[in-house]
């Protein structure tokens, strides 16, 4: 699994939707936003910095939704379920320290008029301590 997928997956983990998959529909996508389901998260990666132990990525989990409260409510409480996570990531189970930069900011409207709302992570990957 790639980053993008573990934080997917990770999600699908605390309750917050089904990651889909080439078998799976489901509303957490990862790299790409589809069109729909009109209320879905997508994760993105926005550099490219995981390249070892002490590498930091930076993150990118974009909730969508018809109402902006649902959209803003969906990023704020992925938000408080990542930010200072310290622990092992559900699928590969890499150990990550987890850090929220922003959370639940509004970008508008995409073109079908759904409500678009941001978090901006770093996740860091450790060596054994």
């Amino acid at each position: 699994m790639n980053l993008l997928e573990e934080i997917a997956a990770h999600l699908e983990w605390c309750g917050f939707g089904t990651a889909a998959d080439a078998q799976t529909d489901g509303d957490i996508h990862w790299a790409r936003m589809p069109d729909s389901p009109d209320d879905c998260v997508c994760v993105f990666s926005t550099d490219t910095g995981v390249g070892g132990a002490d590498s930091v990525a930076r993150i990118q989990i974009m909730c969508r939704a018809r109402s902006p409260r649902a959209a803003y409510e969906r990023a704020c409480a992925i938000a408080g379920a990542l930010d200072r996570f310290d622990g092992y990531l559900h699928g590969d189970g890499r150990l990550a320290h987890i850090r929220v930069m922003n959370a639940g900011t509004g970008l508008g409207e995409d073109t079908k008029k759904r409500e678009l709302y941001v978090d901006n992570i770093s996740v860091r990957y450790c060596a054994e301590e």
